[in-house]
């Protein structure tokens, strides 16, 4: 059930191997919540000339007669027009936000009538057409778009044209199959406006045909739904940009290293150390030639502008372009970030174009380090489990760092479902550079969730503080759980969630693969989990704990010793991260020398207990 992590510019592949080379998607079974599009607005500035032109053809979705269902369904599931918008069974696209959601859209759903029993023999498969070809004789230049939203997991869409009624057909994009999908996340943004330049299969044609395709693949999968489908001539001068970060993704990896990414919270120090890049890919979506410039505008803390190098794009044509400078904070504050293309229409008289503007934002700190907005978007991750297997969780993401710095604790936000007297702890690992899983490094001990922790956030620390250095360069915290008898506690998510991230989550009891086996997954949220360099949040009665006892070496190979800073008799146990003893002793003296060579690898939980209290220890086995 896990595949391996698919990016659509496999020039991308070499760039991420440090983080992500190593995690697999996530299998649909964990269900995942919150992710949502980029924050977009109209440029203020502009007087834009490049408007879409009205429809040549256009459906809204709200009549099942306009359109042709095929099907080929074993279990007989097909297209349908749905006039619930909440009907979307993924809570992190639901409910569906296209134009026209309230008066209907067409709708297949795997997740409600697929089963959930994968490589059964029934099978989805399913087309909608439109019923009336559509005329673009007096139309060579036209484009097709429409609004919709998905989430994968191992099903195929397509999209198709016929100029020709049906006798043929041109398939414009496999959006996914079931090796991968093409955009950014296993869940689209919602909604997710798709474009297509059609003027080589339709322009001119007299019966035109427009197919949707879906096709489960015999898996329990996800669903697709579509709306506000169009067909409009292509303008004369349209530029669009996209894919906007400040980190430093596309271009700015080759000389400062790392992911490169947005940073929504960034100390001082790293962002002193590794300046803001700004990079995007501009399309030209009009007709004529286009000579195109990104911007970048910021403002708030600080004031900085850029822009690229003039890139000359023909019909259809993208780049990724970046700014010619970088812009480094000088001091803590809020940063607000604009970008956007101008482009003019080359060789076609002087028309000057705007895109739309991405917002963004980066809060400079003293100590936080984080790629969250601060709010809770309604969705979360489960940290532990009983269905269908029990069994505990660790979501994670990644962190570069740019220059040295002392880790001390992390900031979590906690579920408002979550039970109080939950337990959680939280775990430090280094990202293994030859493409391996995540290596562990450190792990707090248990923090238990208190009724007020309920919807906030928790700083949790370490039992010491950690030393991260540049040269590594990146790291990855986690909170985790273990088994328990219910789902008593989860972790938050924010919107934005987007690729130029680095989450996962580690399956430490094997109970979402088929055969049991652990792993790493790929998760496309971005979890309210912070690093925190405040040295005040060292203060903890885990500090208190170590001045009784401490192990080392830890991490170990197995054998290690116990130190006793008391002159006291104490029973001895450790357990596995399921709970179950697997070894037992009595130590008399200050110090110990224990052998657990024969154990599995893992995180381990010392207990040291006489008739006063309990005093426990994490220690890890590589």
């Amino acid at each position: 059930m896990k595949k391996k992590l698919l990016i659509a510019c496999a020039f991308l592949i070499g760039l991420c191997v440090s983080a992500q080379s190593s995690l697999n998607h996530m299998p649909k079974e964990a269900l995942q919540k919150g992710y949502s599009n980029m924050i977009v607005s109209t440029n203020p500035n502009s007087n834009s000339s490049s408007l879409v032109p009205n429809n040549i053809w256009y459906d809204d979705c709200s009549d099942i007669s306009t359109w042709t269902i095929t099907n080929s369904s074993t279990l007989g599931v097909q297209w349908a027009v749905e006039y619930n918008p909440a009907a979307i069974p993924s809570a992190d696209v639901s409910p569906i936000a296209s134009a026209t959601a309230a008066n209907g859209y067409m709708f297949v759903n795997s997740d409600a009538d697929g089963g959930t029993t994968d490589n059964d023999g029934t099978t989805i498969s399913t087309e909608f057409t439109n019923a009336t070809p559509i005329d673009l004789t007096n139309y060579p230049n036209v484009q097709l778009t429409f609004e919709h939203c998905f989430r994968w997991w191992q099903d195929t869409r397509a999209v198709r044209v016929s100029p020709d009624n049906g006798v043929t057909w041109v398939e414009i994009d496999e959006i996914t199959n079931n090796q991968g999908y093409t955009y950014a996340n296993q869940s689209s943004d919602n909604p997710h406006m798709s474009t297509y330049d059609i003027s080589s299969v339709a322009g001119g044609q007299s019966e035109v045909l427009v197919q949707f395709y879906y096709n489960d693949n015999d898996y329990w999968a996800w669903f697709w739904a579509v709306d506000d489908i169009a067909i409009s001539e292509l303008p004369d001068n349209f530029i669009v940009s996209s894919e906007e970060t400040f980190g430093g993704w596309w271009i700015g990896y080759q000389t400062v290293g790392g992911l490169g990414q947005d940073y929504t919270f960034n100390p001082l120090s790293q962002a002193s150390a590794n300046p803001y890049a700004f990079e995007s890919v501009i399309r030209n979506g009009g007709i004529g030639t286009q000579s195109a410039t990104m911007h970048a505008n910021v403002s708030g803390a600080g004031s900085f502008s850029t822009t690229s190098n003039p890139l000359t794009l023909a019909s259809g044509e993208q780049d990724t372009v970046a700014g010619t400078s970088t812009f480094t904070p000088s001091s803590t504050g809020l940063y607000n970030i604009e970008m956007w293309a101008v482009a003019d229409s080359a060789g076609l008289g002087n028309v000057i174009t705007y895109s739309d503007t991405s917002n963004k934002m980066s809060m400079v700190t003293d100590y936080i380090y984080g790629k969250d907005n601060g709010t809770n978007d309604g969705g979360y991750w489960r940290l532990n489990r009983v269905f269908p297997n029990p069994g505990g969780f660790e979501v994670s993401s990644s962190y570069d760092i740019y220059a040295d710095a002392t880790l001390y604790s992390v900031d979590v936000n906690i579920a408002d479902w979550s039970i109080p007297g939950a337990e959680v702890y939280i775990a430090l690992y280094e990202e293994d550079i030859s493409g391996g899983n995540p290596i562990p490094l450190a792990q707090s001990d248990n923090y238990e969730i208190t009724s007020s922790d309920l919807g906030n956030w928790v700083n949790i620390p370490f039992l010491t503080p950690q030393n991260l250095f540049a040269s590594t360069p990146t790291y990855r915290i986690a909170i985790g759980a273990n088994i328990h008898p219910t789902d008593t506690v989860g972790v938050n998510v924010s919107d934005p969630g987007d690729y130029y991230s680095a989450q996962g989550l580690n399956d430490k009891d094997g109970i979402l693969s088929d055969d049991g086996s652990v792993g790493w997954y790929t998760i496309s949220d971005i979890p309210m989990l912070r690093m925190n360099f405040d040295p005040s949040t060292a203060v903890s009665i885990s500090e208190v704990k170590q001045n009784i006892f401490n192990v080392y070496p830890n991490p170990t190979l197995g054998v290690f010793s116990l130190e006793l800073n008391v002159n006291k008799s104490y029973d001895i146990s450790i357990f596995n991260s399921l709970g179950q003893k697997v070894y037992n002793n009595v130590v008399n003296s200050t110090s110990m020398l224990i052998d657990l060579e024969k154990l599995e690898s893992g995180v381990y939980t010392i207990e040291l207990q006489n008739s006063d209290i309990v005093y426990t220890e994490r220690i890890i086995i590589e």
